[in-house]
C-alpha cells in the first residue's frame, strides 16, 4: 500500500497526459482525413465510424501502456517519455494504416464514412490495435532507444502485414472482397480475430532485452512461429471442433452468420493468448 501511495500521484498525471495525447492522435486524424469524429459519430449516428475510432483509441492506449513497466527517475522523465512515444505512436498508427490498407482493400472515406460499413471498420479497427500491440512490444523496457524501437517495430509491422496476407490465403474465398465489397460482418469478425492474435503473438515476440541484433532478431521470429499455426486452427479449431468439420466456410460466406465468424475471432485470439503466456 505505501508503494501504491507513491505511485499514486504520478500515475494519476501520466494518465491524464496519455488522454492528451489520444485526443491529439484524434485531431490528427481528423485534419489529415478532414473530417469530424464528432459529427459522424453523434449527428450522423454512424457505428462504422465509432467502430474505427475506438480501434484507434485502444491502439493508442495499447501502444503507451508499453512505457510504465519501468520506474523513471522522476515524473519529469516519465512525462517527457510519454510526450515522445506519444508522438512517436501516433506516426506509427497512421504509417501502418497506409501499409495495411491495399491489403485489405478498405478505404476510410468510401467503405466507413460513406457506406457505413461495420465490418470494414472492425477490421481496421483491430489492425490499428494489433499495431499498438507491436509498438507497445517494440517500446517495451527500451524506451530510450530509438534505434532499437524503430528496428523491432519494423520487424513486427512487416509480420504483421504477411500475417493478412497468410489469412487471405488460408480461407476458401476471397475475405476482403466479402468485407469490403459485400459488407459481410461475419467475415469481418473472424477476420478482426486473426489480426488481433497476430498482434499478441507479434507483440509478444518483439518485447524483451536486448541481447544483440543477431540473437534479438533471431528470438523474435522464433517467438512469432505460432502465427503459422493459424491456418491449422481455422481448419481443426475453429472450423472443425467448434463449429463442425465443413460447415465454418458455408455459415460464413452463405449465410453470413455473425456467430460463426464470432467463433472462429475467438478460436484464433484464445489460441494466440495461451501461446504468449506460454512461451513468455
Amino acid at each position: 500500500m505505501e508503494d501504491f501511495g507513491l505511485r499514486a500521484g504520478p500515475a494519476a498525471v501520466l494518465l491524464l497526459e496519455v488522454i492528451a495525447l489520444v485526443w491529439i492522435g484524434k485531431k490528427t486524424v481528423e485534419i489529415l482525413a478532414r473530417i469530424r469524429f464528432d459529427r459522424e459519430v453523434a449527428v450522423k449516428d454512424n457505428p462504422a465510424a465509432g467502430i474505427a475510432l475506438a480501434g484507434f483509441y485502444l491502439a493508442l492506449f495499447t501502444a503507451l501502456s508499453g512505457l510504465f513497466t519501468e520506474k523513471a527517475d522522476t515524473l519529469a522523465r516519465e512525462a517527457l517519455l510519454t510526450a515522445l512515444h506519444g508522438a512517436g505512436a501516433i506516426a506509427a498508427l497512421l504509417l501502418s494504416a497506409g501499409l495495411w490498407r491495399p491489403l485489405v482493400q478498405v478505404d476510410f472515406r468510401k467503405d466507413i464514412l460513406e457506406g457505413r460499413n461495420a465490418g470494414a471498420a472492425l477490421v481496421a479497427a483491430a489492425a490499428l490495435i494489433a499495431t499498438g500491440l507491436v509498438y507497445r512490444g517494440a517500446v517495451h523496457g527500451q524506451a530510450e532507444n530509438v534505434a532499437l524501437i524503430a528496428a523491432f517495430f519494423a520487424i513486427g509491422e512487416g509480420a504483421l502485414l504477411l500475417c493478412f496476407l497468410l489469412y487471405e490465403w488460408m480461407t476458401p474465398y476471397d475475405v476482403y472482397d466479402e468485407i469490403a465489397g459485400r459488407s459481410n460482418l461475419a467475415a469481418a469478425l473472424g477476420s478482426a480475430g486473426m489480426v488481433l492474435a497476430s498482434g499478441l503473438v507479434i507483440g509478444n515476440a518483439v518485447e524483451g532485452e536486448f541481447l544483440g541484433w543477431e540473437t534479438s532478431i533471431r528470438d523474435a521470429f522464433l517467438y512469432m512461429t505460432p502465427v503459422l499455426a493459424m491456418p491449422l486452427v481455422r481448419v481443426f479449431i475453429a472450423g472443425g471442433m467448434f463449429m463442425g468439420f465443413g460447415r465454418l466456410t458455408r455459415e460464413i460466406v452463405e449465410d453470413r452468420n455473425v456467430a460463426a465468424g464470432l467463433v472462429e475471432g475467438a478460436a484464433y485470439v484464445g489460441i494466440a493468448l495461451f501461446a504468449v503466456h506460454l512461451l513468455a
